[in-house]
C-alpha cells in the first residue's frame, strides 16, 4: 500500500523562520504548500528535541525518547512531527509503541500543547490516546497537518495493518481547537487484497481533496476504480453521506 506524503508537514531540512528560532532554533517551519489534496509522510522529524524533552519533563539533552506505564502497559515515545500555530503554540505529535504487542494491538499517539517564548517552549497541555494508530504496538504509521478543513487547524493521522493478505488503513481527523485537540471522524484512506486465499485483487488509495471549513470533506480513491465520498459535520463528528463504497478486510 502506498504512503501518504502531507504537503503542510514541516520539512526536517528546511531552515527555521526568524519566529520559530527566538525560541526554539531546532524547529524548522516548512514553505506554504497546496491545501489539497491533505497527504500524509510517514518520515519522523529528528530535529525537534526540545520541544519532545518539554513535552516529556527529560532534562535538557537527554535522547529523545520518554518511556510511559498506561493502563499497565508500557509504552515507548519518539517525536514525530510538529506544527506551528499563529499564536506560538507549538502542537507537538509523538508516537507511542506498545512491546510485546499482539497483531490487533496498537500503539498510542501523544498531543502536547507548548507555549513558545524567549525562555522557550512552556507545556501547556498532554492529551493522549487521540488519532489514528496501526496493528503489531504501533502508533500512527503517517501524519500532516492542514489548515484548510476549519477555522482549526487538523491534525490527520492514519494507521493500519495486514490481515492474511488483506491491507486496511483508517485516517482520523483530529481538530486542533485552542484548548484541547479533538477526533471528529475517520475514513478509509488504503485498501489492498489479493495476497490472501480465494481473495479479490483489488485496491484504493483515498486523499481530501476538496473541504466546506467546519462543515464537510471530500474523499477522492484512485485504484481499481475512481470513487469520490462526501463526510458531513454532524452534533460534532464528521459521518459518511450514503453506504460506504470501499470494502474492507
Amino acid at each position: 500500500m502506498r504512503k501518504f506524503l502531507l504537503g503542510a508537514l514541516i520539512a526536517p531540512a528546511l531552515l527555521a523562520s526568524p519566529a520559530a528560532f527566538a525560541f526554539d532554533p531546532d524547529t524548522p517551519v516548512g514553505e506554504p504548500k497546496p491545501a489539497f489534496p491533505v497527504t500524509l509522510d510517514s518520515e519522523e522529524n529528528s530535529t525537534i528535541g526540545l520541544a519532545f524533552r518539554t513535552a516529556f519533563g527529560l532534562p535538557k539533552g537527554a535522547e529523545a525518547t520518554a518511556t510511559r506505564e498506561i493502563d499497565g502497559r508500557t509504552y515507548t515515545f519518539r517525536p514525530a512531527a510538529i506544527h506551528l500555530l499563529p499564536n506560538r503554540v507549538g502542537v507537538l505529535l509523538s508516537l507511542g509503541s506498545l512491546d510485546e504487542a499482539g497483531h490487533s494491538e496498537g500503539g498510542i499517539n501523544a498531543i502536547h500543547y507548548l507555549q513558545g517564548g524567549p525562555s522557550g517552549w512552556q507545556r501547556k497541555g498532554e492529551w493522549l490516546n487521540l488519532g489514528a494508530v496501526g496493528s503489531v504496538g504501533n502508533a500512527a504509521t503517517a501524519w500532516g497537518f492542514s489548515d484548510a478543513l476549519g477555522k482549526n487547524p487538523y491534525l490527520v493521522t492514519s494507521g493500519g495493518g495486514v490481515w492474511q493478505g488483506c491491507a486496511i488503513s483508517s485516517a482520523t481527523l483530529t481538530e486542533l481547537a485552542p484548548d484541547a485537540p479533538v477526533d471528529r471522524g475517520s475514513f478509509t484512506d488504503g485498501m489492498s487484497s489479493g495476497a490472501g486465499l480465494n481473495q479479490k485483487e483489488q485496491s484504493f488509495d483515498g486523499q481530501i481533496t476538496a473541504a466546506v471549513p467546519d462543515k464537510s470533506f471530500t474523499v477522492t480513491y484512485t485504484g481499481t476504480r475512481a470513487i469520490k465520498q462526501q463526510y458531513v459535520l454532524k452534533n460534532g463528528k464528521y459521518e459518511l453521506v450514503g453506504k460506504d463504497q470501499i470494502p474492507g478486510c
